[in-house]
């Protein structure tokens, strides 16, 4: 048996003299025995020499470290011991900075995208505009809307025969009526007109800005090139006019030729085939002129303008 420098313990063969062989296992001696030891085992066979060696290693397991002694709390202080389980991990400065960067991108891709989406629509606004422009265009180019006609045919006065003769000192209340005979014509060849009813449908008749009674427009619907002669009251009460007021008056019915302001405030809707439109305000102002104020008086002059939103008319 032989031992070498690095502390490996190798077995030889050695025979007996009986003809047997067999192995000898050295123990280890001292206490400083690095845990490495070969042993052999041998198979039966006719030549000894001939065994393999097989080599087990043993390793002592290295130690912890030893923990360092909890420091002594000085006085005033208080030590505090927390589970380990508890114990939270102060993220390091590059997860705020990715944390900023990548919130400032996201902002930039939330302002980009709202940018996007306000060009999209004010892209399709702009389109949608310009598309009525021309379907406008070319209806106002195929129909060609001519402004329809009023004319006063006649207006009776009630209420304001003695308004001449009333005395300067005591001014009376008058109750003025007025009944219009107005002839309206539509000289459009494929456009009908509904002048509708309600709150908004109004017609008012003034003297030198003094309003003296109001009424309301008849509702009705006048086809294409079409005339319709109507009827149009006014009521009003409690007037009183000043003597500068009273004597123009009087002096306009000896120069046979009164001067009222007729106003009429309807909504109207055009009809194209079966179309309809929404309602459009139409205003008319006509001056009218009459030889005397009682009910047979006659129109000496009448002329009327008429004004409508939102839509071109031509003369």
């Amino acid at each position: 048996m032989q031992i070498d420098s690095d502390e490996h313990l190798e077995e030889q063969p050695m025979m007996h003299g009986n003809g047997g062989h067999g192995r000898v296992h050295p123990a280890a001696s001292s206490s400083d025995f690095s845990g490495e030891m070969n042993q052999s085992v041998s198979a039966p066979s006719s030549d000894p020499s001939s065994s393999p060696l097989y080599s087990f290693h043993f390793e002592k397991p290295v130690p912890p470290p030893p923990h360092p002694p909890p420091k002594a709390a000085q006085p005033g202080e208080y030590v505090v011991q927390v589970p380990k389980d508890k114990v939270f991990r102060v993220p390091p400065p590059e997860n705020a900075r990715l944390f900023e960067h990548y919130t400032r991108r996201a902002k930039r891709r939330r302002r980009c995208s709202c940018a996007r989406v306000c060009a999209c629509l004010l892209t399709a606004l702009l389109a949608l505009a310009v598309l009525l422009a021309a379907a406008a265009g070319v209806a106002y180019l195929v129909l060609r809307p001519k402004r329809p006609a009023y004319t006063v045919q006649a207006l009776a006065v009630s209420g304001l025969g003695s308004v001449g003769n009333a005395a300067s000192s005591a001014a009376p209340a008058f109750s003025p009526g007025f009944t219009a005979t107005v002839r309206a014509d539509n000289p459009n060849g494929k456009i009908g007109v509904h002048y509708d009813g309600g709150e908004s449908n109004r017609v008012s008749v003034s003297y030198d800005g003094v309003l003296l009674a109001d009424g309301a427009w008849p509702a009705f619907y006048q086809g294409p090139r079409n005339v319709t002669v109507f009827v149009a009251k006014a009521k009003g009460s409690g007037i009183r006019f000043s003597e500068r007021v009273r004597g123009q008056m009087a002096a306009a019915e000896r120069l046979r030729s009164v001067p009222f302001d007729v106003d009429v405030e309807v909504p109207v809707r055009l009809q194209i085939g079966r179309v309809k439109t929404w309602a459009v305000p139409a205003r008319a102002r006509c001056a009218v002129a009459v030889d005397r104020l009682a009910a047979d008086a006659k129109v000496v002059s009448a002329s009327c303008h008429v004004k409508v939103r939102f839509l071109s008319w031509r003369n």
